[in-house]
């Protein structure tokens, strides 16, 4: 899909890059060399300025450079090519906003990072992402992280999917989300929100360690569904948005499961 966006210049925007893609230049490599003109000499000197500095960024995969570029609401369509450099995050906080979880999964697979044991941990595993994955993370979860911990930086693209899957058409939560795309949850997490995650942690610093299990699991099953719901809406943006791009391979929550218990019961 990146190969195919050209919102990557000022004047470029959607009703010009379908423009292209109406006129059959679908991708940068069907974008005819000059003298010809697609659009105007103006803008058509303007893209093909564009598109070759794209080249060369995605070429050394530089995800910063392309983020540059590529406008927030587009960004998700970076994630085909870096998807194998990606994280997905979800933090958990207590009654004064404090992080009290941050649950990640990249490709080392799924762990948490607990205040009091290793909070601060999270910031070394996540040096090395080039694309970060929420829900509603631009609103809560990186202005929470960064206010905590000022020395952090997230990733250079971050697509949170709360406004991807507004565009698909879903106006509620994480968990109404799950539940339409049917990767629900066991039933004893069943109904379970961010307010009795911070119950559950009030819980645990009184002593109950079956509290902290399942809030433990309620987290972590956050950031697993996360990466499902990044496939979906990617798929699901390039076929409904009418997009010229190839679909991506979904992983699905049972993929990692194995590993959530293990976590979980080692607390």
């Amino acid at each position: 899909m990146i190969r195919s966006t050209f919102q990557l210049a000022p004047g470029i925007g959607p009703y010009r890059e379908r423009q292209l893609w109406d006129s059959g230049v679908t991708a940068w490599d069907r974008l005819p060399p000059g003298p010809e003109v697609v659009l105007s000499p103006r803008l058509d000197d303007r893209v093909r300025t564009a598109v070759d500095g794209a080249r060369e960024a995605l070429a050394r995969g530089d995800a910063g450079a392309l983020a540059a570029m590529v406008p927030q609401r587009e960004r998700w369509r970076l994630f085909s090519r870096f998807a194998e450099d990606a994280g997905y995050l979800d933090i958990e906080t207590d009654l004064e906003g404090r992080p009290t979880a941050v649950g990640i999964l990249d490709r080392d697979g799924p762990r948490l990072f607990l205040r009091g044991r290793d909070l601060e941990g999270f910031q070394e595993a996540t040096a090395g992402w080039k694309l970060l994955v929420t829900f509603n993370g631009l609103s809560f979860d990186v202005p929470m992280l960064r206010r905590a911990f000022p020395g952090w930086s997230p990733p250079p693209v971050h697509v949170d999917l709360c406004h991807l899957w507004r565009r698909l058409g879903h106006a509620g939560g994480l968990k109404l989300l799950e539940h339409e795309v049917g990767i629900g949850r066991p039933p004893h997490l069943d109904g379970v929100d961010g307010r009795d995650a911070v119950r559950l942690w009030a819980a645990w610093e009184r002593g109950d360690r079956a509290a902290l299990r399942l809030f433990a699991e309620y987290n972590l099953l956050d950031v697993v569904n996360l990466r499902t719901l990044m496939g979906m809406g990617y798929n699901r943006a390039v076929e409904r948005l009418r997009m010229p791009g190839e679909p991506v391979p979904v992983s699905m929550p049972g993929d990692v499961r194995y590993d959530v218990t293990r976590l979980v019961m080692a607390l």
